[in-house]
């Protein structure tokens, strides 16, 4: 498969949700939705999101690669 033909669109959900305990901090939680596939991952940080692209990109064969902007 052409690299150029390869193409993905993810949902991205993110909220925050409050805490037992009044003042401490919200918690903040994702869902990533794979729209090719339907298949959902909920997160709880960046570096999971970035880990749900990542395997969406292996899944594809693009490798090496990387991002535009890092």
């Amino acid at each position: 498969m052409a690299v150029s033909a390869w193409r993905r669109r993810f949902l991205l959900d993110v909220w925050a949700e409050p805490r037992a305990v009044d003042g401490l901090p919200r918690i903040l939680r994702a869902r990533v939705r794979d729209m090719s596939t339907d298949d959902t991952t909920f997160v709880g940080s960046i570096a999971e999101i970035e880990a749900v692209l990542d395997r969406s990109l292996d899944d594809g064969g693009i490798t090496p690669r990387r991002w535009e902007r890092s």
